[in-house]
């Protein structure tokens, strides 16, 4: 650059035509950088930082003023999601995920709530596409969306979430021995089945437990006349039992 004494002289290898201008700016300033922070080598990302990344990490410290919610509230309008459901399903993830709570870890409770909570308001956004496989459509959208707030990493695991909250388990691509997502996927299935008939379920006193690794076992304990009053939930309780033990979790249904 010293050479060239002026940027429309400037000869560097991938350096864009739009970036001649911009780039002696650029590296007065990284080396300032340099000098301030006593950085001695720089290695080159494959990512890239939006503007205002920094402010928005530090709002992710106040749940209400996390800007990815409201990303998840802009999705939702542009996708015509049903809020009452995505609501309804919503609360009853997060009843469930509150009665495994000792287990947890302790240093994730926070994410692990919000990333069930976004999936379970946004796990039916691809019926506007199609009904048949909407949650295909669904995870397609997310694993391919430039929202506002989220990583890649984040878009990635609601993606799956969505993908994975009805139908076959073999289908993700997923590790089951991460524990919280086997707790945030198998939350949020349940609640898509109790929620099936589109209405708030009444009087169901319904304990979910979970015995982490090695076991790696959620038992769900109901009432015994459970199946008599709710025989099409009972139905489908009964294959999300089958579902799961082609994982490495199993779930037992437990009536007293």
């Amino acid at each position: 650059m010293q050479r060239a004494k002026h940027a429309d002289k400037l000869r560097l290898e991938g350096l864009k035509e739009d970036r001649r201008a911009v780039i002696g700016g650029g590296v007065s300033v990284l080396m300032a950088l340099f000098d301030l922070l006593d950085i001695d080598v720089l290695h080159v990302a494959d990512g890239a930082l939006r503007h205002g990344v920094l402010f928005d990490m530090l709002e992710r410290e106040d749940e209400h003023e996390d800007i990815r919610a409201t990303t998840v509230r802009r999705l939702q309008k542009n996708f015509g999601v049903d809020l009452t459901q995505a609501d309804r399903v919503r609360r009853v993830a997060l009843e469930l995920l509150a009665q495994l709570s000792p287990d947890v870890p302790e240093h994730e409770p926070t994410r692990i709530r919000r990333k069930l909570e976004w999936a379970a308001q946004l796990h039916e956004m691809g019926a506007l596409i199609s009904h048949s496989d909407y949650h295909k459509h669904g995870a397609y959208i997310l694993d391919n969306s430039d929202a506002t707030g989220f990583a890649v990493s984040e878009l990635h695991r609601l993606s799956l979430l969505v993908l994975g909250h009805r139908g076959k388990l073999r289908k993700l691509n997923v590790d089951f021995d991460d524990d919280a997502f086997a707790m945030q996927l198998m939350c949020l299935r349940l609640s898509v089945i109790l929620c099936h008939a589109r209405r708030d379920p009444e009087n169901q006193p319904l304990k979910l437990s979970c015995s982490g690794t090695p076991d790696r076992q959620f038992k769900l304990e109901l009432p015994a006349d459970w199946a008599k009053q709710y025989p099409q939930s009972t139905h489908l309780l009964n294959e999300e039992v089958q579902a799961w033990q082609k994982t490495t979790w199993n779930l037992v249904l437990q009536m007293d």
